[in-house]
């Protein structure tokens, strides 16, 4: 049950606080007072579209808050689940709107996106009006009321789950048909470039080995020569770095013959002399091995050059061997799975038609149960109706299937559409009236009618439908006298398996109010203001009476203010 709403700085409304009841929660007051501003602002804090309007001129953001007591609710606790929040059974939900028309959420005193709050709103009330909020103007819900009534929800989901199962078979197979078509006009050309590239026998890395080979071949002339002209500094010509260290060496070993002390240079001189003696060597090794082969130097910059060329052809932005060698073995691949792609093609078909006939036959049975719970439910919902005032209407919940070429169900050798909710379109029709033909509940002109339909549908629907708050607001337009008080009774039934808020200018219903709120407009410091205030036992009858009688209260619409709240 919504135990509490607070609101603040929203429309007419500076603050107040409300405190509801279980049962049926009746809302009355004069035109113009505020009522329908209280039901704006329990829609806006659960994720109604909000505008700038709704903030009280003067104040800088509207709040409102709703604080609900529901325990165990399966459709709560699935969706706090996908939150990743711990649902306990208590649900805090407030929504802040900014004079410049930014809005925050908050479940639990947690962010939530204004989708969410919406999704949160639909599983814990359910609004209703004459026009926009009511959902039987909508034929799209008609399925879910009659799938409800007839408790095939399970049914439902698993088709559901079957379809995305097909779609899912159906998507892969003609990607995989378009993939071996596409590969299978490109063969000629992915044989041409896998031989190409076969051909060639690249390896990574090598390109930067032939690079280095190629400069060294290219500069073999250079390298001699400055070799040659080192060796000879080091060691064969007069005057040679090895001959003036070896003089070097004997003079030091000269002196260390007399004076010891020198021991250590004459240690370090003849080591530097075997380094230079070995660099000498490694000098005329390198040199008398450095090679003049333009062959070779040929055969590298042709090697050089297809390599580049395979590069610019196939390897993309990589720009590198390894990309070339990436093009390969994905066309390689693609190349294979055209020798598979028939096999695999065969095997999703069968995938498919098996998943299909799946399908078929859960529809088939969600539809047959359909079926015959909707007769039972236009039954019960036409009883309902007499014991509104329409005796004489005639309902008929009408289930209709659609043939389609490409349809998933056969029956009687034609195809008919499926989708996720099954093969049936369901639309409740209705004759308010003998002799009239059926027709579709959005064609009926009388608001009056339509809320009794809704009403009949809710009071068989009351031990199969979740939403644990239903709100009427001003649903009794253009009823009134038996047909009122039979709608109050409808809603007293209703509120006995959950919570009802309705706001009503009928005493009839009025009367059969577990909590009865009075909405009234003052002005305070030249300014307007609504306020809600739950009324006292004799409160009621005043409330009652003005309902009854107007502005001017009587002793007699006071007799029968009385007797009528007696009657509860």
């Amino acid at each position: 049950m919504l135990k509490k709403l607070t609101v603040k700085d929203y429309a007419l409304i500076e603050a107040l606080d409300v405190e509801f009841s279980p049962g049926l929660n009746i809302l009355t007051g004069e035109t113009g007072a505020g009522k329908s501003i209280l039901i704006g602002a329990l829609g806006l804090v659960l994720g109604e579209r909000a505008d700038t309007d709704s903030v009280r001129s003067g104040a800088k953001a509207a709040m409102v808050e709703a604080e609900f007591a529901l325990g165990k609710n399966k459709d709560l606790s699935a969706i706090f689940q996908e939150l990743d929040m711990d649902w306990t059974g208590d649900l805090l939900v407030r929504r802040e709107v900014s004079s410049s028309g930014k809005s925050r959420a908050f479940v639990n005193d947690s962010p939530v996106t204004l989708a969410n709050l919406k999704k949160i709103g639909d599983a814990v009330l359910d609004m209703h009006g004459q026009h926009e909020h009511q959902s039987l103007l909508y034929e799209e819900k008609h399925l879910d009321y009659l799938d409800g009534f007839a408790k095939t929800w399970a049914d439902r989901i698993s088709v559901g789950e079957l379809y995305q199962q097909y779609q899912k078979i159906k998507a892969e197979l003609e990607a995989l048909r378009n993939k071996e078509q596409l590969t299978r006009e490109k063969l000629d050309l992915y044989n041409f470039q896998i031989k190409e590239i076969e051909s060639a026998s690249l390896t990574e890395g090598e390109e930067e080995g032939l690079e280095s080979q190629r400069t060294i071949l290219e500069n073999s002339e250079k390298l001699f020569s400055i070799s040659s002209e080192s060796y000879q500094l080091l060691y064969q010509q007069d005057g040679s770095i090895t001959e003036q260290f070896s003089a070097l060496e004997r003079s030091v070993e000269e002196i260390t013959g007399i004076d010891p002390r020198m021991e250590p240079a004459l240690k370090a001189i003849t080591s530097v002399n075997d380094q230079i003696e070995e660099i000498a060597r490694d000098l005329r090794k390198y040199r008398d091995g450095i090679s003049f082969d333009p062959a070779r130097l040929e055969e590298i910059r042709n090697r050089l050059d297809l390599i580049r060329t395979l590069k610019k052809k196939y390897s993309g932005r990589e720009n590198s061997i390894a990309g070339v060698l990436s093009h390969y073995q994905r066309i390689k691949a693609e190349m294979d799975s055209v020798e598979h792609g028939e096999e695999n093609i065969k095997k999703l078909e069968t995938e498919l038609e098996t998943k299909r006939r799946e399908m078929e036959k859960a529809c088939l049975t969600l539809s047959e149960k359909r079926q015959a719970a909707a007769k039972k439910m236009a039954k019960d919902v036409v009883g309902q109706l007499k014991d509104l005032g329409m005796e004489k209407a005639a309902f008929k919940v009408d289930i209709a299937q659609n043939e389609d070429g490409s349809g998933l169900v056969y029956v009687n050798k034609k195809r008919y559409r499926a989708e996720s909710s099954g093969m049936d379109a369901v639309r409740f029709l209705i004759s308010p009236n003998p002799g009239e033909d059926l027709k579709p509940l959005a064609k009926i002109a009388s608001g009056g009618e339509i809320s009794r339909v809704m009403l009949a549908i809710k009071t068989i629907l009351s031990e199969t439908d979740a939403v644990p708050v239903l709100v009427f607001d001003e649903i009794d337009a253009g009823i009134g006298g038996r047909i009122a008080e039979a709608v109050g009774v409808k809603l007293k039934e209703i509120s006995s398996a959950r919570q009802v808020l309705c706001i009503t200018h009928l005493p009839q219903i009025a009367s059969l109010a577990k909590s009865h709120f009075l909405v009234s407009k003052d002005e305070q410091k030249g300014r307007t203001i609504t306020s809600v205030n739950v009324l006292s036992e004799k409160e009621k009858i005043e409330e009652i009476a003005r309902m009854l009688g107007g502005s001017k209260i009587t002793d007699t619409t006071l007799s029968h203010a009385k007797e009528m709240l007696g009657k509860q």
